[in-house]
């Protein structure tokens, strides 16, 4: 089964399918997402899209949306963190693709029937934008977007074998 997580950003871009659990989310409380993905898993979700909204800190990106494909934790922290419930999956999921290059063509198609202009990026997992100082060195690894709440459900995603698209609005 497939699920959908959307924030407010995307109400009207989203197509309907009577298949597919769509949630609407603002933010998930950190704390709470392992909650969270533990309910889809109950639900057999195994396909998750997750649409959300960003911050941009290249200046030069012109596009209004972003595909995400990986991420640099840079919190310190992780959602994992804590007991492992190896019901769910295993202490150290595979995160050589933590998101579904699959899933991701299909948000491409999404954006192109929609005429929204986008680019891959690779997601800053923050909660605050980077340093200036650091821009630089971040967009030289095709870095371009920050968000906190992305990273966090892709992570306890994988951990649950959960496959994931995902792609932010500005």
């Amino acid at each position: 089964m497939r699920a959908v997580l959307y924030s407010e950003a995307w109400e009207k871009l989203i197509e309907a399918d009577p298949e597919v659990l769509y949630i609407q989310i603002e933010q998930v409380d950190p704390s709470k997402v392992r909650d969270l993905i533990s309910m889809l898993k109950d639900e057999d979700v195994d396909e998750l899209l997750i649409l959300d909204d960003c911050e941009v800190f290249d200046p030069g990106a012109s596009e209004d949306a972003f595909i995400i494909t990986d991420h640099i934790n840079a919190t310190g922290d992780n959602p994992l963190i804590g007991p492992n419930d190896d019901r769910i999956g295993v202490r150290f999921p595979d995160m050589t693709e933590p998101y579904s290059e699959a899933l991701n063509g299909e948000l491409r198609s999404l954006l192109d029937r929609r005429g929204i202009k986008y680019r891959d990026s690779v997601l800053y997992g923050s909660e605050k934008l980077p340093e200036k100082g650091r821009h630089g060195d971040l967009m030289s690894l095709d870095c371009h977007i920050t968000n906190y709440y992305v990273m966090w459900i892709d992570i306890a995603a994988r951990h649950a074998g959960i496959k994931v698209g995902a792609a932010v609005i500005k």
